[in-house]
């Protein structure tokens, strides 16, 4: 059965609201501008731009209906066509009635027939809105119900059509500390983790006993025992399993309703990254800046939050000198990892090499010297982990306070210090290109060059 969701920012839903309840008591539109995301189990359309009504375009602006002048509608779809965009039309009920009426059924009618010959091949939909609800249909080209109206920016919000599940007594702690809306919200994410070693396993661990809905385990590496001393669920006996495989297998017994699904290969091959559009959020827990860039990518383009992790032990002759861990939110409008100089161009050119082609490259002067294995510690590994999800809780939930709107955290864990930093998107980067923002599915896939094979 295919996920139906609509996407967008919290600066675009404060936008809309605005447009849409600028005058008390009666009716307000807009239209929405969306990028798509078509796969097997999921559509989404994730807003691009927000297109005010103008005055002079309300035929007729009542407490229970409205009418817009057809050149209006003409130059949205004109533009939609162009830019080859979605077009979600939304409008308000004044009186809270937080459901599609008779009048809307029989006004979509026309519409839809309308956008649908005027912008072939693309999916559009129409959205309600009251203060405190928000409701959602798609056209495919049949009309279906939006499953979910996710919302993301400093908290992460939703409004789902089925919202009122009973929650599972084992989560009862947790339903004591953030309530029962927040752990149904939980129970709905699909969440994907790029990486399950000294990171991504306990970042696995506890978002599968926080209880959320889905887990995608995204690696395409085997263990070694090597690893036994910082990935969760693993032992010696272990060695030589794929990373996913064996700890899908340690999540699985634990025998809640987190469905997991395991992806044995890496973001770089292009039909696996695919698969991320699917997910409502990302943790990057990689430590490699090829899958960083693709994150930065999909985090823009399908406004999925990305929770980017890195852990960093200064360590010589046994001798830790500095122990730093950090947590990256991406978002459109958050500066990026090019931006924080936390990746860059070169080192994913010299990383894209293959090994004889990079031993050259160091030979001739033109790349770095392979670098010994990086110290690491379960209680580091873990702790940056445990501060990553606790970012995720605090975008749901607000429980940091209202004044916390940072995008980074860095932890001094050998000095017990945590400082947070938010900085605008550098002048010219892609993540400052709102162009990008939203746009959904493009060929080539995020427009990057794919390798036909990775190794």
């Amino acid at each position: 059965m295919t996920a139906t969701r609509i996407v967008m920012l919290e600066s675009q839903l404060e936008e809309l609201r605005r447009k849409l309840f600028d005058r008390p008591g009666v009716e307000g539109a807009a239209f929405l501008l969306c990028g798509q995301s078509v796969s097997q189990g999921t559509v989404k359309l994730i807003v691009h731009a927000v297109l005010p009504v103008a005055d002079e375009d309300y035929l007729r602006r009542e407490r229970y209906g409205l009418t817009i002048a057809s050149p209006a509608l003409t130059r949205v779809a004109k533009l939609a066509r162009y830019e080859e965009l979605s077009v979600v039309f939304a409008h308000s009920h004044p009186e809270g009635v937080p459901d599609f009426s008779e009048q809307d059924d029989r006004e979509e009618a026309r519409l839809l027939p309308f956008l649908q010959a005027r912008v072939p091949g693309r999916i559009h939909g129409t959205l309600v809105l009251t203060e405190h609800h928000i409701q959602g249909r798609m056209y495919m080209p049949d009309q279906v119900a939006v499953d979910e109206v996710i919302v993301v920016g400093d908290r992460i919000r939703s409004w789902a059509a089925n919202s009122g599940d009973a929650v599972e007594p084992f989560f009862d702690r947790q339903v004591r500390a953030f309530g029962p809306d927040i752990q149904r919200l939980l129970g709905r994410l699909r969440i994907g983790i790029v990486g399950v070693g000294g990171t991504g396993s306990p970042v696995a661990e506890q978002l599968y006993r926080l209880g959320v809905g889905s887990l995608w385990l995204f690696d395409g590496d085997r263990f070694a025992e090597t690893n036994v001393n910082r990935v969760y669920g693993s032992s010696l006996q272990d060695d030589g399993r794929l990373k996913v495989e064996m700890l899908k297998e340690h999540l699985d017994k634990i025998g809640l309703n987190t469905i997991v699904e395991a992806i044995p290969r890496h973001i770089s091959h292009e039909e696996t990254a695919r698969r991320l559009r699917e997910c409502d959020v990302v943790f990057g827990c990689t430590d490699k800046e090829l899958p960083r860039a693709i994150l930065v990518q999909l985090a823009n383009r399908y406004s999925t939050p990305v929770f980017d992790l890195g852990v960093l032990v200064d360590s010589k002759d046994g001798c830790i000198s500095g122990v730093h861990g950090r947590v990256t939110t991406l978002l459109p409008g958050e500066a990026c990892l090019f931006c924080r100089g936390r990746i860059t161009a070169e080192a994913i050119r010299i990383e894209a090499l293959s090994e004889e082609d990079r031993q050259r490259q160091v030979r001739d002067g033109y790349a770095p010297e392979l670098d010994e294995p990086a110290p690491a510690v379960i209680a580091f590994t873990s702790a940056t982990a445990s501060a990553a999800v606790m970012e995720l809780l605090h975008r749901l939930t607000g429980f940091m306070g209202s004044e916390r709107h940072s995008s980074e955290v860095l932890l001094a864990l050998d000095q017990s210090r945590l400082r947070t930093n938010r900085i605008k998107p550098r002048d010219g980067c892609v993540c400052d290109d709102h162009s990008f923002w939203g746009r959904g599915d493009t060929e080539p896939f995020l427009e990057l060059v794919w390798p036909t094979d990775t190794k």
